[in-house]
């Protein structure tokens, strides 16, 4: 006999769907009241989460996200064929229902751990820097401040015998290091500061190069994943890529421009080289879109130890390029636009905007 609490039963939503549902809303809400999420999520308890978890996860010498990560993977086909046998066999929307209810509690942990710093105030508006439509003229002077920069860094630069930039202490050395430009940044901008787990090794870092993927946060266990076995120059900017976002700072582009900032304020070299050869890449690139001769002019200032490096580099990355590159950055691209990244991964050019804004602010330019 059906009865009226029965009916009920079968009308309710299950606690899982409901609240991935407000966590979605919560996020869009938060996109307009950035202080509101920065005084009571981004600077304070989600802060105080990642250092506390990230110093648990960091008892583990290896990457538990890149163990989550594969693990997932490989159970992406074990779902499917379940999936096909269920619908032979009967049961499938019993099944498709525990994975949807999964899958929801991943997505509330997701946020809850991190997933919301998409909303976060930009560092922009935190340093007070004044990010408007820039000259190309301004662009060309940031661009030649930044070449500059790099020559003057090139000449501490120790080399392999190739005449190419190299890490003397290896990956290993380069990952103990990276807090300290945090540490040194930290003291002036309390935001960057704290106590996290140290960014680690990815172990399939060589396959990972053919995704073009460089580096991964994984908020699940508050760990910067970086992957090891890509080229020398940009290795440590890459690090302090990721640990940004391990602060919280989702954005790719505020990412890049954090790393610069936190590898100026590194007391090493190479720290200080890689994160002024990341920004001098990136203003390169928009300089080029915006007028390619003047950056094609703009090379010639590049000293030779410079040149071996970025030639070296683009050499490097050739090896890697294809179809698994190609699909990798469009997974990205749709991860940062269901985030409420418009843009994509275009919005990595932003980077230079905030370089801008800085070299204007401080008279470098």
């Amino acid at each position: 006999m059906d009865t009226g609490y029965h009916r009920k039963n079968k009308l309710r939503i299950p606690w899982q769907f409901a609240i991935a549902f407000l966590c979605f809303l919560l996020s869009r809400f938060m996109v307009h009241h950035g202080e509101v999420l920065e005084k009571y999520y981004s600077s304070t308890l989600n802060k105080w989460t990642i250092q506390l978890v990230s110093k648990i996860t960091g008892i583990f010498p290896f990457s538990l996200a890149e163990i989550l990560y594969v693990g997932h993977l490989i159970a992406i086909p074990v779902v499917a064929a379940v999936f096909i046998y269920k619908l032979l066999k009967g049961g499938a929307f019993q099944f498709l229902y525990k994975v949807a209810t999964y899958l929801c509690i991943l997505y509330i942990v997701f946020m809850g751990m991190w997933g919301l710093n998409y909303s976060r105030m930009s560092v922009g508006t935190m340093l007070n820097l004044k990010v408007t439509t820039y000259s190309e003229e301004e662009l060309y002077e940031l661009t030649e401040a930044l070449v500059e920069k790099a020559n003057e860094l090139r000449e501490n630069i120790i080399e392999n015998p190739e005449g190419v930039v190299t890490l003397k202490g290896g990956y290993r050395d380069v990952l103990t290091r990276a807090d300290e430009g945090y540490k040194i940044l930290g003291k002036s901008i309390g935001v960057f500061s704290g106590n996290y787990g140290k960014a680690k090794p990815i172990l399939l870092s060589k396959p990972m190069l053919y995704t073009g993927i460089t580096g991964m946060y994984f908020p699940f266990t508050s760990e910067a994943n970086v992957n090891i076995a890509t080229h020398d120059l940009l290795l440590p900017a890459t690090v302090l890529h990721e640990i940004a976002h391990q602060r919280g700072f989702a954005s790719e582009d505020e990412a890049n421009y954090i790393a610069y900032l936190s590898a100026s304020a590194h007391p090493d070299w190479d720290f200080k080289y890689s994160g002024t050869m990341l920004a001098l890449i990136h203003s390169m690139k928009a300089l080029s879109k915006q007028n390619a001769q003047l950056a094609s002019e703009l090379t010639r200032n590049y000293s030779e130890g410079l040149k071996r490096d970025i030639h070296n580099y683009n050499e490097f990355w050739k090896n890697y390029e294809g179809n698994v590159n190609k699909t990798a950055d469009k997974v990205n691209d749709l991860y940062l636009k269901v985030n409420g990244k418009v843009e994509g991964t275009k919005s990595y050019g932003k980077m230079v905007d905030l370089l801008l804004a800085h070299f204007i602010k401080y008279g470098e330019i």
